[in-house]
């Protein structure tokens, strides 16, 4: 059963955060977990089948994953208020692996407007996770990134690519089952996507401050 994992994103004075919305379902990486050789990750036995529930983004008006996907199994289309959900067919959305973006093509029988809606997304995961850091704000600093309530060291437990936004787990990561906090800033505050993170709680409270206050710090410089 896929573990629901939690998208926030976040307004944040410096020293404090105020929650603007939660969107979604989920995710990090350990310092002391060593480089593995892609040969040497077993692939799970059966596919990795994860859901994220997202919303349009109000800037660009784009709805973004943000975790790479093989292939999409369903997409539903839910209105927030009155909960109607109504599944969307094959040829009502198109998905790209790359971006993670999810193009929407409403039906007739959706009386909304795709910013009206969220959107819950069903598929095969990648494995390890891959992640694209959508909006990501690159004169900001970097993300932060944080796995099983540890604070995760890029080049040994993921890789990050400034071009593409894109970061790859460079650990068995299943997005599923194991903790994780990906922390990224945006022009508009400072986006949160993780997973399973309440048997870490104060660990990843105290890496979020931290990381919130350097990207700050960076900012008023």
């Amino acid at each position: 059963m896929s573990k629901k994992i939690f998208l926030k994103c976040f307004a944040v004075s410096l020293f404090s955060a105020a929650i603007l919305f939660v969107m979604a379902v989920f995710p990090s990486c350990k310092s002391t977990a060593q480089a593995v050789d892609e040969a040497s990750i077993a692939v799970p036995q059966e596919p990795v089948i994860t859901y994220v529930n997202t919303t349009v983004n109000k800037a660009d008006g784009k709805i973004s994953t943000i975790l790479v996907f093989n292939s999409i199994k369903e997409v539903t289309a839910i209105h927030p208020i009155s909960r109607v959900r109504y599944p969307l067919g094959i040829n009502d959305y198109k998905y790209d692996s790359a971006s993670t973006e999810l193009k929407v093509f409403l039906p007739k029988n959706v009386p909304f407007k795709i910013n009206e809606l969220a959107f819950h997304i069903v598929g095969e995961a990648v494995f390890p996770g891959v992640f694209v850091l959508a909006g990501i704000d690159q004169k900001r600093g970097d993300p932060g990134v944080f796995f099983e309530g540890t604070k995760s060291v890029e080049g040994t437990d993921y890789t990050y690519d400034k071009a593409s936004a894109r970061l790859t787990s460079l650990i068995p990561l299943n997005v599923d089952k194991d903790s994780f906090e990906i922390c990224w800033a945006t022009i508009n505050g400072e986006v949160t996507f993780s997973n399973n993170t309440q048997k870490y709680r104060d660990a990843y409270i105290k890496y979020y401050n931290d990381w919130s206050r350097s990207i700050h710090m960076r900012g008023n410089n």
